[in-house]
């Protein structure tokens, strides 16, 4: 039997740009929703053809049991509920959906009423990722967040009472003029709201964002003298150094072990029996396919993407039925590599006998000069039964990366 599928929905559609975000979102006039919905609902009725496509059609859908679906943006808790609704039942139709799946909606605090909320719940959803980031209001005001700290007590509250039992919250370390103390209050906010999963990220700096144009090319600034601007953008202060970032991320670690959570990859903790199933694919080499501008599928060793812009996205759809902008069948090699850097990022690293069952040679021969250096500083740990990160190298996870597949 296959492994079990994931399906992920791209909702590209926000209240705000934020100033770090790097994904295929923005603010859009309401006009081009419905047409972006109706492109959607194509898209995923189109999906069998496609495989065929890809030579595929081998591999019946209905020999892959859906288990997680995954409503990602964007902000997919602004729009109406009956939406999210109408595209659970489509997959329905054309998946088969396991007894019980995972279905994730991201939310924005702020975004939703009680209304809004039980119609989540009594459309399917199970499972709410927030994007909380920060619980002090001038800093989510300083990273161009529309919500307020009131707003994230609330709207947690409000799936709490609607029935959510399975929730996770995001937060961002690294944060331009972030202190120990405001990372201090976060980890006491998360305490109090005691979520089941927790999403820890590390701010990278991306070209085509206002981050990226204040901060990518500029050189190191003196927090004394933090009041420049960057054409219209208001005054701006210098992000964190990197030993204090690590401070945020081992003092995190740390707390949230304390409380009970296990942390089952470089950016993620769980309750027991509470990690993302959906996320968990991406790591571990199971199917998913990604529905919307921007979405990435990975199936019968496949990668695909689409075409990020809403716009092209939807005539590409209504031209082809699916608005493909990158494919690659995976060579051996790249298949090999990813397994290496994907592995690497979850905390139990890479089982030694399955990669060498999958791939047919012994990770530690073909890697031992490279994993002979990384141990000796510190990055790696080299075990009877696995290859694995330590937590030194989680926090230079991609110079490990770098090093190994050079």
């Amino acid at each position: 039997m296959p492994s079990p599928l994931g399906i992920y929905i791209h909702i590209p559609f926000c209240s705000t740009k934020c100033d770090y975000c790097n994904f295929a979102s923005g603010v859009y006039p309401v006009a081009i929703v419905l047409p972006y919905l109706t492109a959607l609902r194509e898209e995923i009725l189109g999906v069998k053809s496609l495989l065929a496509e890809f030579g595929q059609a081998s591999l019946p859908l209905s020999d892959f049991e859906v288990d997680s679906v995954y409503f990602g943006g964007g902000t997919p808790s602004l729009i109406d509920a009956k939406h999210i609704a109408g595209l659970l039942s489509l997959v329905g139709e054309v998946f088969a959906i396991s007894s019980c799946p995972e279905v994730t909606l991201e939310v924005n605090p702020g975004s939703v009423n009680p209304q809004r909320v039980q119609q989540h719940v009594e459309a399917g959803v199970n499972r709410v990722s927030m994007g909380m980031q920060t619980f002090q209001d001038e800093m989510l005001k300083r990273i161009g967040r529309s919500h307020s700290v009131a707003d994230s007590f609330a709207t947690w509250s409000l799936y709490r009472e609607a029935g959510i039992q399975n929730a996770s919250l995001d937060l961002i370390a690294g944060l331009p003029g972030q202190r120990l103390v405001d990372w201090q209050e976060n980890l006491q906010a998360v305490e109090k709201i005691g979520p089941q999963h927790i999403s820890m990220y590390l701010l990278e700096i991306h070209e085509n964002t206002r981050f990226g144009t204040v901060y990518g090319r500029a050189p190191a600034v003196d927090p004394t003298l933090a009041t420049g601007t960057v054409g219209d953008v208001p005054p701006t202060l210098p992000l964190p150094d990197d030993e204090l970032v690590t401070e945020f991320y081992q003092l995190a670690a740390n707390r949230f072990s304390e409380l009970g959570y296990c942390q089952y990859e470089i950016s993620n903790f769980a309750l027991p029996g509470r990690q993302s199933r959906h996320n968990l694919k991406y790591w571990t080499n199971q199917p998913f396919i990604g529905f919307g501008c921007g979405a990435y599928s990975y199936f019968a060793n496949r990668r695909w993407g689409n075409e990020r812009s809403v716009g092209h996205y939807i005539e590409r759809i209504h031209e082809h039925r699916h608005a493909i902008d990158y494919h690659n069948h995976l060579s051996v090699v790249e298949d090999e590599e990813e397994a290496l850097f994907l592995g690497l990022r979850l905390t139990d690293g890479i089982p030694l006998a399955e990669f060498r069952a999958r791939f047919g040679f012994d990770l530690r021969e073909r890697y031992r000069c490279q994993i002979a250096h990384l141990n000796d500083a510190g990055l790696v740990e080299l075990m009877p039964d696995r290859f694995r990160l330590t937590p030194r190298g989680w926090m230079l996870s991609n110079e490990v990366f770098t090093e190994l597949l050079r």
